[in-house]
């Protein structure tokens, strides 16, 4: 069994600009659907707090999975 391997670095931006908080998405393998399910309600969550999600050092994985949704996140090579 493989390791964990980083998929994303995601950064809480509050309504003032400034990073609220952080955190790393983690996953053995490839990002699946309820790995984009999961980034989708989170950025739902945090739009309703007055926050923003963006991605950073985003897997190629993980990013098409995003793309292919149309989520309009912001993400950051």
């Amino acid at each position: 069994m493989a390791g964990l391997e980083p998929w994303c670095r995601v950064s809480v931006v509050g309504p003032s600009g400034d990073e609220v908080g952080h955190f790393v998405v983690l996953g053995d393998g490839t990002p699946d659907i309820g790995t984009r399910d999961t980034i989708a309600l989170l950025s739902l969550l945090a739009k309703r707090l007055g926050a923003t999600l963006v991605l950073k050092d985003v897997s190629d994985g993980l990013r098409e999975l995003v793309e292919l949704a149309g989520l309009g996140l912001e993400m950051e090579r």
